[in-house]
This record gives C-alpha cells, structure tokens and sequence, in this order.
C-alpha cells in the first residue's frame, strides 16, 4: 500500500516536471518569434492576445509565413511589396540615407524602392524644370514692355515671351538712370519690374480664361526678377504659347464666303465670352491687328496686357425733388452708347466698346455682301448697318451667322 502511494506521487512529479518544460519551451519559443518579428521590422501594436492558446498560436504561425515569404520575394527581386504600396498610395519614411542603384531605384533600409519625384500636377506641357530645353531660334515679334522669339521644344516650334532691356519701356526707364549712382543696379532692376507685371498678369488671366479665342498657354516659369540673361534656366519670367501665323485682316477677303462665316461666327462666339467671362465683362483697350494671328485656321487674340474688366464710372444727380419724391436723371451721363449710369458705373460699355472696334477691324471685311450668295447678302447688309449703330448683341451675332453658316446652296 505504501509502495503504491509513493509510485502515485512520483508519477505526478513527473508529469508537474513535463508540464513544467514544455511551458519553457513554449515561452522560450514565442520569445524567439517575436524577436524575430521585431527584427523584420513587423508592427505587433495592434494585435491583442484573447486568451486561447490555439488562436495566439495559429495568428502567429500566420504572420511569420507571411513574413518569411515577403522576405523570399524581395531575396529573389520580386518587389511585390513595393508594388502592393505604390497601388494602396502607402508612403514610407526612410530614416537611412539611400544609395543611389539607377535613375529610378534608390536602396533604403533593407530593400529597394523606387524614387518619389514630387513633381506639382499642371495642365501645361512646360514648367520651370523643362522650360530650358526650348532652343531659341530668333525674334519674331515685340511690344512696348515684351519680346517675343521662336523656340523649338522637342521639336514643337513655339512662341516665347519675356521682357528684355531693349524694349521701349524699359530702355527709356534705363537711359534715364545715373550710371555713376551708387544704387545704379538696384534703381535697374526695378526699371524691369512693371513689364514683369505685365507679362504675370497675363499668364495669370490666361490662367483663369478658357475660350479658344486666346493664344493657347503651353507653360510658363516664374522664378524671380532676373531680366537680363537669355539663358531660360536662370531667367526670372517666361511665357510660352502656341506658334501661330500673321494676319493680313484684307487678305481674309480672299477666303470662301463659308470661311468668312466660320471666322464671324467664331469672333461672336469669342465676344460673347468676353462679356460673361469668369472675371466679369471685360474690355480689350488696345484693339488692333497685330494682337491677332491665326493658329489651326482660328483667329486668336496673343496680347492681353490692356485687357480688364472696369467699365468706366459715371456719375448719377438729383433732378427734380417734388412732394418729398426725388427723381434720379442718369441718361448719358458719363456713358457713350447711351448706357444708363447703374450705381456709378456704365454697366454695358465693355461689351459695346469690344463690338465696335470688332467691326471696324474684322466684321466689316469678313461679312462684306459681296461673292455671298443672294439670298444671304439682304441679310448680312441688314447686320452690318445694325453694327455701324452698334444696336446689336453678341447673342444676336450668333444666333444670325450661326443660321447663315447652316445655309446649304
């Protein structure tokens, strides 16, 4: 009896003892599979143990595979990794410096990653980091306060716009300098600064007005005030267009009454657009020739410095002030075309102003009645003595060439 009790005490000591070991081992193995997780750079914040030792065990059996076959992947160059972050926008941090392996991959940490170039998304096909690779060819073009020169940008001949010292503005601001003054280069500088703004607010217009009535802007690169070097990696302010061809306005007599029409309605179109811009009506104050040209057979305007959308202000008087009613007298007061004065400003002007000098420069020559068809020539007779009294709309002008346009023969 008492061998029995003593063999039944031994046998529990020894399974306490087997007990025992494997609760060692088992510790010694998770803590070996969590160094090894914290080695590979594996995040375990989140991952909360529930108390049952076969789902622990399992979870982690999991993630080790897991591990170990991201790590065969990038052994064997399959950057699978790398790409499942690219897709998901995940962006890591590098805390080593990266060696440079080609132009496109840099190594960081333990793996390689391609390289992130922040570049700003942009609508224009030219900015300040390809802007020199335009070979300037000659001058094409100048005004007061800019010049104009033909580029070539991989191979797409363009049009380019900067302020130089020898334009009008700023060679007589120059010529009146003392060269002996000790602030000479700081009063120069400054002879620069009223053409930049001009040119600035003209790619800013032109980045808000959107009607291909405007010389397209294929970029710009503005980057400070430098104005004298012609080498567009360190020149300051610099626009960039479309290329397109003079105009003779008389030549365009020689087109096809269909291509006239074409061309009138377009110019309807474009009026229309000035009228309700984004930025209000505006009015072109330097109205002429030479701010046209003609790119993919359109009429295009390529100058916008005298462009605004002020309509001029006007004055409003009491006239007559009976039995406590006043009466407000406002007709021509300050407004050509008979524009009402509407709370100190002729509300309406631009559009006129824009009208008449679009007929005198190109309606006129465009809708002549002559080699048009008899049975439109009544009709645009009828337009243009309705444009020499400046007594219609841009609205009516479309509507009219657009019905002309349709005219089958």
């Amino acid at each position: 009896m008492i061998g029995f009790v003593l063999v039944k005490r031994i046998s529990k000591s020894y399974i306490l003892v087997v007990l025992l070991l494997y609760a060692c081992l088992t510790y010694r193995m998770l803590e070996y599979v969590f160094q090894d997780i914290a080695q590979t750079g594996a995040s375990i914040k989140n991952y909360r143990f529930d108390g049952k030792f076969e789902i622990q065990l399992e979870n982690v059996t999991f993630l080790i595979n897991k591990l170990l076959h991201q790590r065969n992947n990038l052994n064997s160059g399959d950057y699978s990794l790398l790409k499942m972050l690219r897709e998901h926008n995940i962006k890591s941090e590098v805390d080593i410096e990266p060696v440079l392996l080609n132009e496109d991959y840099v190594v960081s940490g333990a793996y390689p990653i391609k390289k992130r170039v922040y570049t700003p998304t942009s609508k224009y096909i030219i900015n300040c980091k390809n802007i020199h690779e335009i070979d300037l060819k000659r001058k094409i073009g100048h005004g007061v306060s800019k010049q104009t020169l033909l580029g070539d940008f991989r191979g797409m001949p363009v049009a380019v716009k900067m302020v130089t010292r020898h334009q009008r503005e700023v060679r007589h601001c120059i010529e009146k300098l003392n060269h002996s003054d000790t602030e000479f280069l700081s009063h120069r500088a400054k002879c620069f600064m009223f053409s930049n703004m001009k040119l600035m607010k003209e790619i800013l217009m032109l980045e808000q007005l959107s009607h291909p009535g405007f010389i397209k802007l294929l970029g710009y690169c503005v980057r400070n005030e430098e104005s004298d070097t012609m080498d567009l990696s360190e020149r300051g302010v610099i626009s960039v267009y479309e290329l397109g061809t003079r105009i003779s306005v008389y030549n365009l007599q020689a087109l096809t009454w269909r291509e006239r029409i074409q061309h009138s309605l377009h110019l309807a179109r474009f009026l229309y657009y000035l009228e309700f811009s984004p930025l209000g009506s505006l009015r072109i104050r330097d109205f002429k020739e030479e701010h046209f040209l003609m790119s993919n057979g359109t009429l295009k305007m390529i100058d916008l410095d005298d462009v605004d959308n002020l309509e001029p202000s006007c004055s409003v008087y009491v006239n007559e002030v009976e039995h406590g009613n006043i009466t407000f007298e406002s007709q021509n007061q300050g407004c050509d075309f008979a524009i009402p004065c509407h709370k100190g400003l002729c509300v309406g002007f631009n559009a006129k102003q824009n009208m008449k000098f679009m007929y005198k420069l190109f309606f006129n020559v465009l809708i002549c009645p002559t080699a048009i068809p008899n049975p439109l020539s009544g009709d645009l007779r009828n337009v243009l003595r309705r444009l020499d009294g400046n007594r219609i709309s841009a609205a009516e002008l479309i509507a009219i060439f657009d019905k002309l346009s349709a005219f089958d023969n």
